[in-house]
């Protein structure tokens, strides 16, 4: 139960996060239109692209080894000093990209006007990146509240600034990177507040002089992962990126409009990752086994419940919910947002069984598969996005743009999910489990129901949306309960696991804790 609790501390307060930057999302596409939205997106994606370097699975290493028991001092001394020299070979290498293109080519990166918006993003990184040394440790400790709140204040300030942007750029029209920039402003202002309250809870942790022993047992994990890492955090970006060479920063817009929305499923996964690794990799450690299998067969099965009928209704609902929360400006873009839902339902589901690998010292095999999806999503991108890549001598092709980028973030996801769970059976003798066809079948049906209904009753309001919504998640729940898919013990992990007294008991007491 204490996981669980965790896992739903990190859910809610990421869900919370989520809609206080949806708010600050609306007006910026409505103040400020898509094509803002679009310049700012591609120049997040462009510098966040190159934070690969910055990880190379030293991040998972310092969570397992945390968790383990390790000393922590010499964990959090080995992982900050393995950070800092890693931040700055990442800032060496953009320079040194950032120089040869706009100073020895003497070109432009595509509309991006003001150098001025690219440093305050990089510093924006620079930041976050330190960050993830107390975010990490943290999270091996398995607590979620040093980790929920400071992100809670930090996202609540920061969606503030971008509103107050929002507004005045509207005085500022003749010069359209004034508000781009103050944009980046905010997130760069955002992750400063976030560090300097996780610091706060950081101040009496132990900071020891790093040790080769310590090293090598982090580089062990690290280095097997570090190729995976690296296509995962590059997949994180390269879609806009991909589009904005493409395309237009209007269409970039449009894709990172919607794909905000799309956020709000994929949260789940962050906060599953997040304690999920450290619960896995004690069970392997004491060799309970039967209880890991039990663990990855709920965390799926929970995680189902709550995702599945939140993507269907999202897909039933796709364009009243871009009107009724950005702005007909993005309707478009509906059918990106159906398939990014359904792409984050399978990332979402996958995170359990790609856990079990990692937290069972097998991170060499995710690494494997992970390459591989990584590959398969440039092949598909490169396929499906553009109209024609002349350099290449390829003319006609889809020229999908935003909906060919997402059909293959989903395609890859598909892919990746099936080899994880192909892997788990060959190592771990982890078999799936039938509950999860069981929710996608009751989805589908509830789905084209609410479907019907959409067709023939206009909604254009945000309680109409959410009222019919709701009846559209009761109904699933209705119908899996009839079919033995819910339970009265499942609803009784649901309401422990989010009690608001004992959820408030449980932060007191983590924040109070060194």
């Amino acid at each position: 139960m204490a996981t669980s609790r965790k896992i739903a501390l990190l859910f809610a307060a990421e869900n919370i996060n989520a809609i206080i930057g949806w708010v600050a999302l609306l007006f910026v596409a409505r103040k400020m239109g898509a094509s803002a939205l679009g310049e700012f997106g591609y120049a997040l994606s462009l510098v966040g692209g190159f934070t690969f370097l910055a990880f190379f699975g030293f991040r998972m290493a310092h969570v397992k080894r945390v968790s383990e028991g390790l000393d922590l001092g010499k964990c959090i001394g080995t992982f900050l000093s393995v950070r800092l020299v890693l931040i700055s070979f990442m800032l060496m290498v953009f320079a040194s990209c950032y120089w040869f293109w706009t100073v020895y080519l003497d070109k432009q990166i595509y509309d991006i006007q003001t150098p001025g918006l690219l440093l305050t993003i990089v510093l924006y990184y620079i930041v976050f990146l330190a960050l993830g040394v107390m975010t990490a440790t943290f999270s091996g400790l398995e607590q979620s509240a040093r980790v929920a709140i400071p992100n809670v204040i930090g996202t609540s300030l920061r969606s503030f600034l971008i509103i107050a942007t929002a507004f005045l750029a509207i005085e500022h029209k003749d010069d359209p990177s004034w508000g781009v920039i103050r944009l980046a402003g905010s997130y760069l202002v955002g992750i400063i507040v976030i560090s300097l309250l996780s610091l706060w809870y950081f101040r009496d942790y132990p900071i020891s002089k790093p040790d080769k022993a310590t090293f090598n047992s982090y580089k062990s994990y690290a280095l097997p992962v570090a190729a995976a890492s690296i296509f995962v955090i590059f997949r994180q970006h390269f879609d806009k990126i991909f589009i904005g060479i493409f395309w237009t920063e209007t269409q970039v817009g449009l894709y990172f409009g919607v794909q905000r929305i799309a956020i709000f499923i994929g949260i789940l996964a962050l906060a599953v990752e997040e304690m999920l690794l450290p619960a896995i990799s004690k069970l392997h450690a004491s060799r309970k086994n039967k209880e890991l299998h039990h663990l990855v067969h709920d965390a799926e099965r929970y995680i189902g419940m709550l995702i599945v009928p939140v993507v269907a209704m999202t897909i039933v609902w796709s364009r009243e919910i871009i009107e009724v929360f950005i702005s007909r400006e993005f309707l478009p873009a509906s059918t990106i947002l159906q398939l990014l839902a359904l792409a984050a339902l399978v990332r979402v589901t996958n995170r359990p069984w790609s856990i079990a690998l990692r937290g069972s010292n097998r991170p060499d095999l995710t690494s494997i598969v992970s390459i591989l999806t990584g590959f398969l999503s440039i092949i598909l991108m490169l396929a499906l996005v553009p109209r024609s890549i002349p350099h290449l001598g390829l003319n006609d092709l889809p020229g999908m743009g935003g909906e060919g980028a997402a059909l293959a973030i989903l395609i890859s996801d598909i892919f990746l999910g099936i080899s994880l769970r192909i892997l788990c059976y060959l190592h771990l003798n982890l078999l799936p489990r039938p509950i999860f066809l069981l929710q996608l079948s009751v989805a589908i049906i509830v789905g084209l129901l609410m479907w019907q209904i959409q067709s023939n009753i206009p909604v254009d309001r945000w309680y109409e949306l959410f009222l019919f919504s709701a009846f559209g998640g009761f109904l699933f729940l209705f119908v899996l309960a009839v079919l033995g898919g819910f339970t009265s013990k499942d609803f009784r992990f649901y309401w422990n696991a989010l009690n608001p007294k004992e959820m408030t008991t449980y932060i007191g007491e983590e924040l109070k804790r060194n």
